[in-house]
């Protein structure tokens, strides 16, 4: 399977953090959250949180082909699907390049529609 899952944590939501986190821990893997604050989390064992300035940048160093990242963030897809490494974002939908339109369709339908994507932070 994966030996570790990435998640950029600043576009991602909250019940799918949980979600993962219990994932992980049930199957013995490692969820690393990436993200540019601190995040106000319960922590299990078998979960990292990198508080980074560039999550795209520490995500394309760190990760492996034996590793998924879980994102919304469209020119990272693009690039990590270059690498033929694994995409998914929060509504579960995996990517390949057949599907990289509909990343973009959503990102620009958020906008539009001035959807926010609730994260949950402290300063």
């Amino acid at each position: 399977m994966f030996n570790k899952i990435l998640v950029d944590a600043d576009s991602c939501n909250f019940p799918v953090i949980k979600f993962l986190q219990n994932f992980v821990l049930l199957r013995g893997e490692n969820l690393i959250l990436v993200a540019n604050l601190y995040l106000n989390l319960d922590m299990t064992k078998s979960t990292i949180v990198k508080v980074v300035v560039n999550v795209d940048s520490f995500i394309l160093e760190f990760v492996d082909r034996n590793s998924m990242v879980v994102t919304r963030a469209i020119l990272l897809v693009q690039e990590l699907l270059d690498l033929h490494i694994r995409v998914m974002i929060d509504e579960s939908q995996i990517f390949d390049i057949n599907t990289i339109n509909y990343l973009y369709f959503r990102s620009k339908l958020t906008i539009s529609l001035g959807i926010k994507v609730h994260n949950c932070f402290s300063e």
